[in-house]
């Protein structure tokens, strides 16, 4: 006697397998996700640095012994729009001043969380 049974999957059997297609798919795109937030927040952070050191090139030609006083603008890089502040405040030493220099994409992170945050001090020029 021969048997007519079916050689295939069980509906059980498939829906496994689709199971674990499904959560290779959702990690490839999780990770796909992370390296696009890693790649934007790559290309802030190296805006940020040049346009730093634009403003510190700037500070040092322009105004080699600053005020003490607060700053703010901002700059265009690559089409975006960066918000930066100055502050110059006094040091122990009278004849050193310290230059604080924030920037940041938007207005609102400016204070509270910048991009990037960099001091210089500078000394009194010589007469």
């Amino acid at each position: 006697m021969h048997s007519n049974k079916a050689q295939g999957f069980t509906l059980i059997e498939v829906m496994v397998a689709l199971a674990v297609v499904s959560i290779g798919l959702l990690a490839c795109l999780n990770a796909a996700n992370q390296e696009t937030k890693t790649a934007i927040l790559s290309q802030e952070t190296m805006s940020a640095y040049w346009l730093m050191k634009n403003k510190i090139s700037e500070i040092r030609i322009n105004t080699p012994w600053p005020a003490t006083r607060q700053l703010k603008g901002t700059s265009t890089l690559f089409t975006q729009t960066w918000y930066w502040n100055t502050k110059t405040e006094k040091t122990a030493n009278p004849n050193i001043r310290r230059v604080i220099i924030r920037m940041a994409p938007q207005l609102t992170k400016i204070k509270s969380d910048p991009t990037l945050e960099q001091s210089i001090y500078l000394r009194k020029p010589a007469l």
